[in-house]
């Protein structure tokens, strides 16, 4: 596969990643990760308000896929889930959470606030077939640690082509600290987050697995009631490293 085309993966690792598609209309099954004593208060969380109709618009420069603007917006919500759709230039994500008594689960890769692979020049539909731990916790503590897993396969297809390719997605995150930040949305207390994380998956192409990987480091800022201001990325995509910047641009809160 020419690495020009591979280049275009973006993994933007903002807090709750997650399998992934590019695909509006299309929902992977949910991991058996939902029980009975969900309840709605369980989406109650100071750094992402969980309200319908909420809408964060952010603008991402050095990336893999060159500098773009992009809004995430909660489309659904009902007791214990709720879903983001993130609207980029040329691709929509649809991504469900769940709304545990731990914190807030991603169930699938998505865009916006949780990590995304996005793809130009190939399409991609990855079905989630398991996910552990929690995408943000719902309180956090000074010197916090914790992760989230998941695995998935789906397939990748680009012109006369189509292959299997199974994935697994690994984030580790700290609470680091609290200090002022200044986004083009204002001026804002926040949460300063540290995330580590790693995406292994394997492309069968022409009769052989090819292995990409993408890993990275990244640091985040959270807003209590505000949600996601800020990232700073380090990404390293099968050996060509970029350095990307988000930051928010206009939010609205119902």
């Amino acid at each position: 596969m020419p690495a020009k085309k591979m280049k275009q993966f973006l993994i933007t690792a903002m807090l709750l990643v997650s399998g992934c598609s590019n695909n509006a209309n299309s929902t992977a099954p949910l991991p058996a990760l939902v029980t009975p004593d969900v309840i709605l208060s369980d989406c109650n969380n100071a750094l992402f308000p969980i309200k319908l109709g909420a809408s964060w618009t952010y603008f991402s420069s050095g990336g893999p896929n060159g500098d773009f603007t992009y809004t995430d917006t909660i489309t659904e919500f009902q007791s214990g889930s709720f879903t983001l759709t993130s609207t980029f230039p040329s691709l929509t994500l649809t991504q469900k959470w769940i709304c545990t008594p731990e914190g807030l689960v991603a169930q699938q890769l998505g865009g916006g606030t949780i990590g995304s692979i996005s793809m130009q020049n190939m399409i991609a539909d990855f079905t989630t077939l398991a996910v552990r731990g929690v995408s943000l916790p719902r309180e956090l503590t000074a010197g916090q640690q914790w992760e989230y897993n998941l695995s998935m396969v789906g397939s990748v297809a680009m012109p006369g082509e189509q292959s299997q390719s199974p994935g697994t997605f690994t984030l580790t995150m700290s609470n680091l600290a609290s200090e002022s930040v200044t986004v083009p949305a204002g001026t804002f207390d926040a949460v300063k987050i540290q995330a580590v994380f790693n995406a292994q998956i394997n492309i069968d192409f022409q009769g052989s697995a090819v292995p990409y990987a993408i890993n990275g480091s990244s640091i985040l800022w959270y807003a209590p009631g505000v949600g996601y201001i800020k990232s700073i990325e380090n990404i390293d995509f099968s050996g060509t490293p970029f350095t990307s910047t988000t930051e928010l641009q206009t939010y609205s809160i119902p």
